[in-house]
């Protein structure tokens, strides 16, 4: 019964070739987009699981409350109570420090000459000084040595295989080496693990001990007081039972009480836990590592391709609803000739079955085709198991179930309950078919999602549009960017590489600063303004760059001058934000006032800046301070001229080898930097515009499917009325009309609901576009028009057969 079931199958499927193409078209379509994003969930969701004590691995987190501000959270945690943690936490069964750094690291020649190798950490790396208890919370693969040994002791470093392969070819030869950080802290490779898995979020190329940072502790700018709280410095530990997070939490929150509350009155601080679990996803805190994703915009990418295998879903349902009057007779003779319900259902069962199997079979076909495109929407590596993944086959298997059922099953129960008599009498399809209103219903969803995606496109580009044109207060283009190392040696040679630079024509201004005008890097500390009692109850942001920082950036005076020039903080330069905060509207008023850092270091007002944007347009401005401090000047800014860019850059790449041979230059300019920060918008907005598309292609193909069957189904009328005069026009308009109205329908439900979600999205934004009316006007009547393009081929087709031929036929 099988084979014979499967062979009327094939037999009907070569007979309705239009019907065939597009359910296997559109499913093939609809699987490789659901498949795709398939992967790309299955990756973020599988962060950090690797770990085999994933469940009670913790990170320890503070939030700060102020009156105006609510609860901020940041991950640091203040040297003095680590210790206290330690020893207080009776729930923790293992506890790490950990400092993140992004070093140098380089091979020194044994007879003293320029260091054999040299390289530099990438922007998705950090580097961690750890204890050795850090591997008892985070399994890891030891290739050579192990954790105590290796990390007891000063001067101690482990390498991942990678670092260890291309600084040592092996990591057995790796193993007794000497390698130095920064160019001024020498370390011997006591032991080399293997690389952490991608979907990790400690991209760690190495671990230097806790002891050797104890040992440099200026050098690496540790600070022991309660009121340090440096976001590179944090406590990750292991819990004796995951039910412990509350219990834990109780305790952290007297660690530290009666310091804290001796700094300021005007806030509240304590510590709490971070899951591992919720580390790759919780953006209020972040983390250096790898990419972070939001919870919801997973949940996005899980809606969208859900949607996108039920639109094919309903191409299924609509075009053999509406097939099934064409093969009434059929089942009329089936049944006459003893055919059971149950048997047609399994006929009908076995075509569908056919087509989602071959449909799915070019799906995986075309999502391998399209994985190399993947990386414009996702950090998925391309290096990934795809095809040899047993939960692709697993998925797979339940894309075939599933849309078997939820595409066959309905079409199948409709064509095998006619009755026999009215079928045979072809009474069926002169009756108004059952199946209308569902074809009617099925086609305003489809486009209501593939409209509502396309206004989200819309939105989400002007968005980035606007990101990418406004003016962020300070000169983004043609400021070539990069680092220097932090020892005495690179500090030293810091005014001889500028000289050289500014030699060269086609440079106009150069400065040195501790992060550019646009990063994430945050100095905030408490202050009290000229001769006021109190603290104020917000913070200010510090930011340290040398006297040409203005020139460089182009950072826009509004009153006073710049700062003179200064190794130690001593004057600084105010933004307008400060100000509106302090309710002085006048900027001379504040120039030659102070303020006093942490309420006591006063620092002379020798100007008023414009506010530009010291972070991404997710966040408003803040009350900040520029100042100077030499020992903070690791970053280089280079004004250079349009003219000959190329050769401009050789020439810096020249000099930075020649005055700082040791060092690695990785520049960068200002406005690629800023790029970085909206990626998962520019993703987003990908992602939306893609499965958008698509969205379209399905809607249109079940378009044509239905006006193929509409225009077949009045054959006569539309003889009869071409036969009296009717125009190929008004013909048009008879076949096109219904689907027409279909679509805008979608649109006016469309509309209100992207609206409202997108309205959502841009609420994240302290600076946005508006929605406007042409956004959704672009998009329905885009939409609009490809349906009808699409509807009008198959009316223009049977506008334009010969009557006589269609009347002869009936």
């Amino acid at each position: 019964m099988f084979f014979n079931n499967l062979k009327i199958a094939l037999r009907s499927l070569r007979k309705n070739k239009i019907y065939t193409f597009i359910t296997l078209f559109g499913l093939a379509v609809g699987v490789a987009a659901s498949l795709l994003i398939f992967r790309m969930l299955k990756y973020e969701l599988s962060f950090n699981e690797s770990f085999e004590k994933y469940e009670r691995i913790v990170r320890v987190v503070n939030i700060e409350s102020r009156p105006e501000e609510g609860e901020i959270y940041h991950v640091c945690t203040p040297l003095p109570a680590m210790d206290i943690m330690e020893d207080r936490v009776s729930q923790f069964e293992a506890m790490s420090r950990v400092k993140e750094f992004w070093p140098a690291l380089t091979v020194p020649d044994p007879n003293g000459g320029p260091p054999l190798k040299k390289f530099t950490i990438q922007d998705h790396e950090t580097a961690f000084f750890v204890e050795p208890e850090f591997f008892d919370i985070f399994d890891v693969e030891w290739l050579e040595g192990q954790a105590l040994a290796a990390l007891s002791d000063p001067s101690s470093i482990v390498l991942n295989r990678s670092w260890a392969e291309k600084m040592f070819d092996s990591p057995e030869e790796a193993v007794g080496q000497l390698l130095v950080l920064n160019n001024a802290v020498t370390v011997t490779v006591r032991g080399v693990v293997e690389d952490l898995p991608t979907n990790s979020d400690f991209p760690i190329p190495f671990f230097v001990s806790w002891q050797t940072l104890l040992a440099n502790a200026d050098h690496f700018f540790l600070d022991n007081r309660w009121g340090s709280c440096s976001s590179n410095n944090q406590v990750y530990a292991l819990l004796n039972s995951a039910d412990q997070v509350e219990a834990a939490n109780a305790v952290l929150a007297e660690v530290g009480q009666e310091h804290y509350s001796q700094q300021t009155s005007n806030r509240e601080r304590w510590h709490i836990l971070q899951p591992l679990s919720t580390l790759h996803f919780d953006e209020r805190i972040g983390h250096s590592g790898t990419h972070q994703i939001s919870r919801s915009r997973l949940q996005i990418l899980a809606i969208i391709g859900i949607l996108i295998i039920i639109m094919a879903c309903f191409n299924f349902i609509n075009l053999a609803t509406a097939q099934a009057s064409l093969r009434a007779r059929e089942v009329g003779v089936r049944k006459t000739l003893g055919s059971s319900r149950r048997q047609l259902v399994g006929q009908f069962m076995s075509e569908i079955g056919l087509i989602v199997f071959f449909a799915v079979f070019l799906g995986v076909n075309l999502a391998n085709f399209l994985l190399p495109f993947l990386k414009y929407i996702s950090d998925v590596p391309e290096t990934l198991p795809f095809l040899s993944d047993p939960t692709v086959w697993i998925y797979l298997a339940v894309v075939i179930v599933l849309v078997t059922l939820l595409a066959g099953l309905y079409p199948s129960l409709v064509m095998a309950g006619f009755r026999p008599v009215q079928a045979l009498k072809k009474e069926v399809s002169r009756r108004t078919f059952s199946g209308a209103t569902l074809r009617k219903s099925l086609v305003i969803l489809q486009f209501i999602i593939a409209q509502g995606l396309i206004v989200s496109a819309v939105i989400v580009l002007s968005q980035l549009n606007y990101i990418q044109s406004k003016d962020l207060g300070f000169a983004k283009d043609l400021v070539y960017t990069f680092n220097l190392g932090t020892d005495s040696a690179s500090l030293a040679r810091q005014q001889p590489l500028k000289q050289e630079l500014l030699r060269l024509p086609n440079v106009e201004a150069v400065s040195f600063c501790s992060d550019f005008p646009l990063s994430n890097n945050t100095w905030a500390q408490n202050f009290r303004y000229a001769s006021r009692a109190e603290e104020e109850t917000y913070p200010i942001t510090n930011k340290f760059g040398d006297a040409d920082y203005q020139k460089t950036h182009g950072i826009r005076l509004l009153a006073g001058r710049w700062y003179d020039p200064s190794d130690t903080i001593r004057q600084g330069v105010v933004n307008m934000t400060l100000l509106r905060k302090l309710g002085i509207t006048d900027p001379n008023e504040v120039v030659g006032q102070q303020v006093f850092l942490g309420g006591r270091r006063p620092v002379d007002i020798t100007g008023v800046m414009e506010d530009f944007h010291t972070y991404s347009l997710h966040s408003e401005h803040r009350p900040l301070l520029m100042t100077t401090q030499k020992i903070f000047h690791w970053g280089v800014g280079v004004k250079i001229r349009p003219e000959n860019i190329p050769a401009t850059l050789a020439s810096i790449q020249e000099i930075y080898d020649r005055i700082l041979p040791e060092q690695i230059l990785d520049g960068r300019f200002m406005d690629e930097r800023i790029d970085q920060y909206y990626e998962d918008e520019a993703r987003l907005s990908t992602t939306c515009k893609g499965f958008g598309l698509l969205a379209i292609l399905i809607s249109c193909l079940g378009l044509f499917g239905l006006a193929a069957h509409a225009a077949q189904q009045k054959v006569k009328e539309i003889g009869i009325r071409k036969v009296l005069g009717a125009s190929v026009s008004s013909i048009i308009n008879l076949l096109s009309k219904e689907f027409i109205l279909l679509v805008t329908f979608a649109f006016l439900i469309a509309t209100p609901v992207a609206w409202y979600l997108m309205n959502e999205w841009l609420a994240d934004f302290a600076y946005s576009i508006d929605i406007q009316w042409w956004m959704f006007a672009f998009a329905g009547f885009g939409a609009i028009t490809i349906a009808f393009l699409t509807v009008s081929f198959q009316s223009i087709k049977a506008a334009l057969a010969d009557p006589v031929e269609s009347l002869r036929n009936e």
